[in-house]
């Protein structure tokens, strides 16, 4: 038995809280609703329940997930940012990269 190894019962529960930039992606759609977060942990939770609750402010994000249901839909990091000052910029960064790469995006909010 290791005596001296720490055990950190708060990140093996929830993992690592990475700040960046996510998307919730429409597997069937190909659509990618993009936003920041300084936990995405936290944030896939929050995410998920609001749409569970038909709630999102995205519209026609909403729509898609209530009608096709959370199989067809994934959230992710897409862009790991430290600098918590840098998230809003990143954010546009992201957007125009996804744009010019043919990647159809939700409106926000």
């Amino acid at each position: 038995m290791i005596v001296n190894e720490k055990f950190d019962m708060e990140n093996y529960l929830i993992g690592d809280s990475n700040s960046g930039v996510y998307r919730i992606y429409n597997l069937k759609s190909d659509r990618s609703y993009l936003s920041t977060t300084t936990d995405i942990n936290k944030t896939r939770a929050e995410e998920r329940f609001k749409l569970d609750l038909g709630m999102h402010p995205c519209k026609a994000l909403q729509e898609d997930y209530t009608r096709t249901g959370l199989e067809v839909f994934v959230i992710e990091l897409v862009r790991e940012e430290k600098d918590l000052s840098k998230l809003e910029s990143l954010l546009e960064e992201v957007k125009k990269e996804f744009i010019s790469s043919g990647i159809e995006l939700y409106p926000q909010g």
